[in-house]
């Protein structure tokens, strides 16, 4: 290659792709790697509506939404009084920053740029203003064809939640803003903004005491709820929508006391995911529309996960697997470790003032001993919800002590056996110190490994009958010389190894549906819908569900996309979480019709091989770190592997697997019995 031509492409891509210098996190819309568009390409692309610069409306559904557009904008400026020249306007200034959203080379000019966000800004929210008002059981509207049509709003829908055809959230919100500004809705009336009633009417000596940040508050929520209402009647899920609560000091409050509960440190990681979306949806922190009903599903599916948790917790059932531990535990070492930082600079400011300004450093050490609520996480978030300063501190210990423990090898199965986190530190530090010395005498379970199960069996009844089972045999616990001179007590340390056991059970798979069924777990549909809820306990598994429709795959596909490109720390893999659990259910059509006939799975697609193929499919070209289930998951390969489960299984599906089978068994039983009583009365003399 010539250096002339290396010369001209180096410019070429110093004028197309100079953006990619900037930060990262600024990008939230891309186009979707080849590996994954290859599966199934038409799932992201739009069929009715083109929104953003990535499609051209002119090409997509052979125009047919472009005079609908300048219909909207119309009627937008009519209904709130506005100018499009205003609008263009505060849109410039937004421009670069709503640019570099975009991963991908954009070819529009400024002004063309400006102009398409207006355009498409104002016509979803005369969409979803539209939607409020006319949207009723039998209305027709003759002066609006989108209206008089469900399948246009359902492919308006469908193409309003694609990946690649988004616009920044923040340029929604300032269009809404701005259109609201002079509109009757925000006036004459209270908002109620989670446990904050904000009286937009309010003066006082005829000046207007309403504050800006109020206002913005009541726009943002109202914004979210007209999304959330229009998007609701088209999505195959069933969820209880409530974003009034979601911030609610009574919400906050709950969930902190929940951390403070918290047995486990699955608890209290998801309690910290559910003030972090929580917080999103106070400060409209959302990237797009897409991003938008992603926070909804994963609010919903962590309020239903921490109530599964409790429960788990109050079953004294655990979590046995130190993998699952660490990868739950990036969002907390992510926004934890900063803070760490920053108190240790403050520590290293206070030891010099210590020094050389007492007085000052007597005025810090006065406001950490008071209420520091910046070395809290989520501080001015709980200190504007009225959280207590005493309750906020709690919860950052909690997570400290959390944070010290993810350092430490097998810290669920030590944490779970009771042992101190002194003595579980002075563990890892003698297991390291082994490690590096390669001592081969202190391997784990040497004694334990070494017997096959006929061995083991013999020894175990042989300790028994002889009592030596309660001696204390240290060579029988794996890491127990360690764990010995740790000073670890010696049933905690038989405990651990107990808990130690279960790691080898497969956290991430399960069989098929109809093998579960053969195993003894039952299938419900939850009583209580929530999105993308799982629950087991005691051989029933109860799943929210599932509508398969024309769009269904779509809404999934594209969802996984978002997860894959999102950023720390909203990266996380819910709805393939999801996908995967229900990819390992369904397996083969048998699997598709078990869960139908449950009311799991709702098929208007016809057959359930299609259902089976499409499932199985999803999860192509994904990559994921989480996953919320793992703890269903190990409860069900736990059920599963426990023989009485099995035989009882087997015995109700071969013998009992009709009523006349149980009246045979009963007439058999009973003949027994009097045969018995019989040969007994003419024993007797």
């Amino acid at each position: 290659m010539s250096r002339e031509t290396l010369s001209t492409r180096i410019k070429e891509f110093e004028g197309k792709h100079a953006r990619l210098t900037r930060n990262a996190n600024e990008c939230s819309m891309y186009k979707v790697h080849e590996q994954l568009r290859n599966v199934n390409e038409k799932a992201y692309k739009p069929v009715l509506l083109a929104i953003g610069p990535y499609n051209d409306q002119s090409k997509v559904g052979q125009g047919f939404m472009e005079v609908h557009k300048l219909r909207y904008l119309h009627q937008m400026l009519k209904r709130t009084k506005g100018s499009v020249e205003t609008y263009i306007a505060t849109l410039k200034k937004l421009e670069e920053r709503a640019r570099n959203c975009y991963g991908e080379h954009i070819s529009h000019t400024p002004e063309e740029f400006v102009e398409m966000m207006v355009l498409d800004g104002c016509f979803i929210i005369e969409l979803f203003h539209k939607y409020e008002i006319y949207e009723k059981p039998g209305d027709y509207h003759e002066d609006d064809p989108i209206f008089q049509m469900w399948w246009v709003r359902s492919r308006i829908a469908r193409d309003l939640l694609l990946f690649e055809n988004q616009l920044p959230f923040f340029v929604l919100d300032k269009l809404f803003g701005m259109s609201e500004s002079n509109n009757t809705i925000l006036h004459n009336r209270s908002k109620k903004l989670g446990e904050h009633v904000v009286n937009i009417d309010e003066e006082k000596d005829g000046i207007s005491i309403e504050s800006s940040t109020s206002t913005a508050l009541v726009i943002q929520a109202r914004l979210n709820d007209l999304a959330l209402n229009f998007f609701s009647s088209f999505l195959p899920f069933e969820w209880n929508v409530d974003p009034s609560s979601y911030n609610s000091t009574e919400k906050i409050k709950h969930l902190l006391c929940l951390a403070h509960e918290a047995l486990t440190p699955t608890l209290l990681d998801m309690v910290c995911q559910r003030l972090t979306v929580g917080f999103r949806f106070k400060n409209a922190e959302f990237e797009h529309l897409l991003g938008l009903i992603h926070a909804t599903i994963s609010i919903s599916l962590l309020d239903t996960e921490i109530d599964h948790a409790r429960e788990r917790q109050k079953a004294r059932v655990k979590l046995k697997s130190v993998e699952i531990f660490k990868c739950l535990f990036g969002l907390i070492r992510e926004a934890i470790i900063p803070l760490l930082a920053k108190m240790e600079n403050m520590r290293k400011t206070i030891s010099y003032t210590r020094k050389f300004q007492k007085p000052r450093f007597q005025v810090i050490m006065a406001k950490i001993e008071n209420e520091d609520w910046e070395s809290i996480p989520f501080g001015s978030e709980f200190q504007e919800a009225g959280v207590e300063f005493n309750m906020a501190k709690k919860f950052k210990d909690d997570l400290f002590e959390i944070l010290s423990w993810t350092t430490i090898p097998y810290a669920i199965e030590l944490q779970e056996a009771g042992i101190e986190f002194d003595k579980a530190k002075k563990f890892k530090d003698l297991l390291a110190h082994r490690n590096r010395n390669e001592d081969q005498k202190s391997k784990p379970c040497e004694t334990w490994t070494q017997m096959d199960g006929v061995e083991l069996k013999t020894v175990q009844k042989l300790k028994h009958l002889l009592c030596l089972d309660k001696i204390e045999n240290w060579k029988s616990v794996p890491y127990g010389k360690e764990l010995h001179e740790a000073g670890v007590e010696f049933n905690k340390a038989k405990k651990f190894k107990s808990l130690l056991a279960l790691r080898e059970i497969e956290a991430r798979n399960i069989h098929g549906a109809t093998e579960l069924a053969e195993a003894g777990i039952k299938f419900k549909k939850a009583e209580k819908s929530n999105v993308f809820s799982i629950k087991f306990n005691n051989g029933l598994m109860e799943i929210s569900p599932l509508s398969i429709q024309d769009h269904t795959e779509t809404y999934l596909r594209n969802l996984i996309a978002y997860e894959q490109y999102c950023h720390p720390p909203y990266n996380v893999n819910y709805v393939y979480n999801y996908v995967c659990f229900m990819d390992h259910l369904i397996n083969t059509p048998k699997d598709v019709e078990l869960l139908r006939r449950r009311g799991i799975i709702h098929n208007n697609l016809g057959d359930d091989e299609i259902i089976s193929t499409m499932v199985n499919k999803l999860g192509h070209y994904v990559s994921f770190s989480t996953n919320i289930y793992a703890r269903t998951i190990m409860d069900v390969n736990m059920h599963c592997r426990g023989r009485r489960n099995v035989w009882m299984a087997k015995l109700r599906r071969d013998y009992f697997n009709s009523p006349w089978a149980w009246i045979s068994f009963l007439a058999a039983f009973l003949l027994l019995a009097l045969t018995i009583v019989q040969t007994i009365f003419s024993i007797i003399p």
